[in-house]
């Protein structure tokens, strides 16, 4: 579906957040005169001031009676692509697109390439672009990662990086260049529902690309899809390709180099790693150069982000954890240290066996419960040590960020980490991962957000 095709159509955008305000800019620019319906889930939802020729629905019930009349809906990614309202307008005939489709269908000739993963997604991407620029290309690095893909200036540009989430990758229907598939497993199961759900609308980036690269330890979930495709796919941490060893990185058997960069040496992040160098070397760009290239990347924000120590204590911020596995993988960066680990938020009700057996096992000393699943997390902690007396973990629940930074300060011996991974989203509690690193910042008595290093 293109953006000029929609002249004569009723068109609803849902959400007003940053994506949102850019699909109205973008239809604006094509359609003057076109009216738009706004839609938002929040009763309160403000539209913008600046914007003519609008007609509002707030709240679940408005939304419900306006949608009767809608043609197409122009849906930002936190709208379920699952949901009753969205499944009844489908029913009646509307068409469901976003503003990632919009652009894809109308973009000028511009190299795409599409980054996505239940972890390591933002990173991977962020890497990409970083090699890149400094090896003499212009890039864009949008999408996800904060920057509304509208806002590539294909004048300038060469490779647009774009990162997508598994709620943009369910009913993407452009044609990219490249996808990278940086990992796989349970995440998100409240947004698509099932696990299978979760894992097809994330495999559905690799239905529209031309070439795919894909992490090997996710090849499970591809089956016979490279035969069926027709796509070609390549993989990463592959012992045939580009594969780390220790901190050497290997192109099959030939050894590349060593990475010093003591944020990218860390075993997730090596993967990351892994993945950026094969698509430079897919983009023209001896992986030697591009490992050069990558020595000096300083990370980003809320990932495992060391904010500074009080105390003889360090405070780390990875607040962009929203799953077991990316917690497991920060408790891991500081392993032989006494850890206090803050975890829990929103439940979307996913399992955390393995997040509770690594905590028992030892992976922290305190572990501090915030939230609906960290009752869970609580709860399963105590079944452990009802079965293991003797653990060596201290387990406490808190009612407020302010209150688990407390207990976290007075558990913490000098030498130990505070590390918040809450393997949990923010949802209900803050606006976002940022809003909550930021607030453990303040709680702490230290800068939040890019203030922090890696180093």
């Amino acid at each position: 579906m293109r953006a000029a095709d929609l002249g004569a159509a009723r068109v609803a955008i849902w959400g007003l957040g940053r994506e949102g305000k850019a699909a109205i800019k973008f239809l604006r620019v094509r359609h003057p005169c076109l009216r738009l319906l706004l839609l938002d889930d929040a009763e309160d939802a403000k539209a913008p001031l600046d914007v003519e020729r609008i007609d509002c629905a707030f709240g679940a019930e408005a939304i419900a009676r306006s949608l009767r009349d809608i043609n197409v809906i122009v849906k930002s990614p936190g709208v379920s692509l699952y949901r009753r309202e969205i499944q009844t307008a489908l029913g009646n005939g509307a068409k469901i697109t976003s503003l990632l489709n919009l652009w894809f269908a109308d973009h000028a000739a511009i190299f795409t390439i599409c980054v996505t993963g239940s972890k390591g997604k933002s990173t991977t991407a962020s890497l990409i672009a970083h090699i890149l620029n400094k090896l003499g290309r212009n890039v864009a690095l949008v999408g996800n990662i904060g920057v509304p893909i509208t806002e590539i200036d294909p004048a300038v540009s060469q490779y647009a990086i774009i990162e997508v989430s598994s709620y943009q990758t369910a009913d993407f229907d452009g044609a990219c260049d490249l996808a990278v598939l940086t990992s796989l497993f349970p995440e998100h199961i409240d947004w698509h529902g099932t696990l299978s759900a979760y894992y097809h609308d994330k495999l559905n980036l690799l239905r529209h690309c031309r070439h795919a690269i894909v992490n090997r330890q996710a090849a499970f979930a591809l089956g016979d899809f490279a035969q069926t495709s027709g796509r070609r796919i390549g993989f990463f941490n592959d012992d045939s390709d580009i594969h780390c060893r220790g901190s050497d990185i290997f192109d099959g058997g030939r050894r590349i180099g060593e990475v010093h960069n003591r944020y990218l040496v860390r075993a997730h992040n090596m993967s990351n790693l892994c993945a950026a160098l094969t698509v430079a070397k897919l983009v023209g760009i001896a992986p030697g150069p591009a490992l050069d290239a990558a020595d000096d990347f300083a990370g980003l924000p809320h990932r495992q982000q060391e904010l500074g120590e009080i105390g003889g204590v360090l405070f780390v911020d990875d607040s962009i954890s929203t799953a077991p596995e990316s917690t497991i993988a920060a408790l891991s960066v500081y392993e032989g240290r006494d850890i206090t680990v803050l975890v829990g938020g929103y439940d979307r009700g996913i399992g955390y066996n393995k997040l509770i057996s690594a905590l028992a096992h030892g992976s922290a000393r305190t572990v501090i419960c915030l939230g609906a699943s960290g009752e869970r997390i609580y709860g399963g902690l105590l079944c452990v040590e009802k079965k293991r007396p003797g653990t060596v973990f201290r387990a406490y629940r808190a009612q407020s960020m302010e209150d688990a930074v407390a207990r976290a300060k007075q558990m913490t011996q000098a030498g130990g980490v505070v590390l918040l991974s809450p393997a949990a989203p923010s949802y209900g509690y803050y606006r976002d991962f940022a809003e909550r690193g930021d607030d453990f910042a303040v709680k702490a008595g230290l800068a939040p957000g890019a203030a922090g290093h890696f180093w």
